[in-house]
């Protein structure tokens, strides 16, 4: 049986009223609101050690709906929003679904919320997409097999693919990250021959960490050890973080390859920087990269340095249409700075967005299977490629990954794109 994340609990009683004013809101909009009033959904950490990444994302969102909030024939757009951070996904659903207005999700970040919210989804046939969840086994039978996960509770029968992701998944994460670590420096690797392997006991960590471990050997790399991490789950004994790290000083490794979240990682970085071993360098893979609130959540931003990560997503800076959707960010938000998650969820809202419109200019209903029949089988030429979905819910165009360090002082800088 799999783990919840500790944030669950911890937070319960706060998202469990969080969840009650969702329910009231979904009812007072299902009772009083213009039948041409439609929304879309967020779900992304807006509070706790993701909530930079979240924000980033939801401000994306929120941008595109903005720029579409009056639609043709009358209809109007709006967005509302759940804090993936306070747990209870599965139920924010439930209470999404009732509002007959939602007419498409874009999250969550994290794929264990996803494997929580995916019944709900299939069920009640709301189209759904995640910019980041990279977990095999939400959209492939097979790797849900080796992955323990009940595929056919998460895809009912009979239900048509309602959950579609934009990354590669955790296996090609996994490999990328190899190559990166054996690759030499000119190769803007980190030329690493030993390495010790650490997850945060996700089993998205633990995929990365097992493709990772298989890319490794193949390219002759040299397997210093292993380790899991227990501080995102519960029921698997007290945080042994510093155990983690003594073994890792105890194989000396020339790098770590930690595959996780950001909770996770930055209670690594801390104590493997302040145990005795500030410079061995980490190579991490996910919402580390770019973010730019690591140096506070790791809590010395001097131990924040040494971290390499590579990011499943392109940087802006790659991207020839990020610079109108840039400029539109910064004049929505100013002094904030976009991310490249970022880009990705508004690519995911506009899809949602052009699937409504599709319906609207045909003078056809806007009902959620119209709208999820329009996302299955259309290609949305976005600012980070084009979209379009496999019978699984996988994106067609691989988006390839981005490749970032960070120096002492919590800045990260870009170095490279891989793959895409």
């Amino acid at each position: 049986m799999m783990s919840l994340p500790r944030r669950i609990w911890r937070l319960a009683l706060v998202s469990s009223l969080a969840l009650l004013l969702v329910v009231w809101l979904s009812a007072c909009n299902s009772s009083t609101g213009s039948s041409k009033a439609l929304s879309i959904a967020t779900v992304f950490p807006v509070t706790g050690a993701e909530s930079a990444v979240g924000l980033a994302m939801q401000h994306a969102v929120d941008l595109a709906v903005q720029q579409n909030a009056s639609l043709p024939g009358g209809y109007t757009l709006s967005v509302t929003h759940v804090d993936e951070s306070g747990g209870f996904t599965d139920q924010a659903v439930g209470s999404l679904a009732t509002n007959s207005q939602i007419m498409g999700i874009v999250g969550p970040l994290d794929s264990q919320d996803a494997v929580a919210m995916l019944p709900g989804i299939e069920q009640n046939g709301i189209v759904t997409i995640s910019p980041s969840a990279t977990l095999p086994g939400l959209t492939q039978s097979d790797q849900a097999a080796t992955e323990g996960l009940p595929f056919a509770q998460l895809h009912p029968s009979g239900k048509p693919v309602a959950f579609f992701r934009l990354p590669q998944t955790d296996i090609a994460i996994g490999k990328a990250a190899a190559n990166v670590a054996v690759a030499s420096q000119q190769a803007h690797g980190l030329a690493a021959h030993s390495v010790f392997i650490v997850d945060d006991g996700t089993a998205s960590g633990k995929a990365q960490a097992t493709a990772f471990k298989q890319e490794l050997l193949a390219k002759g790399g040299s397997f210093a050890g292993q380790q899991s991490m227990n501080i995102e789950t519960v029921g698997v004994g007290q945080d042994n973080t510093q155990s983690v790290v003594s073994a890792v000083i105890e194989a000396n490794p020339d790098i770590v390859f930690f595959a996780g979240g950001i909770t996770a990682g930055a209670a690594l970085r801390n104590t493997l920087s302040l145990t005795g071993a500030p410079q061995v360098p980490i190579l991490a893979t996910g919402p580390i990269a770019d973010d730019p609130s690591w140096g506070t959540s790791v809590g010395v931003v001097a131990a924040a340095g040494y971290t390499t990560a590579l990011l499943p997503a392109q940087d802006l800076s790659k991207l020839s249409g990020a610079k109108d959707f840039t400029t539109a960010y910064h004049t929505a938000y100013p002094g904030e700075d976009p991310l490249p998650e970022g880009a990705l969820a508004y690519d995911a809202a506009m899809d949602e967005i052009s699937a409504i419109k599709s319906l609207l200019a045909a003078n056809k209903p806007v009902t959620r299977a119209a709208v999820l029949a329009a996302v299955a089988s259309a290609k949305y030429s976005g600012i980070t490629g084009t979209l379009s979905f496999d019978q699984n819910g996988d994106n067609t165009t691989p988006i390839g990954f981005s490749l970032y360090s960070c120096d002492t002082k919590g800045n990260w800088t870009y170095q490279a794109s891989i793959g895409g």
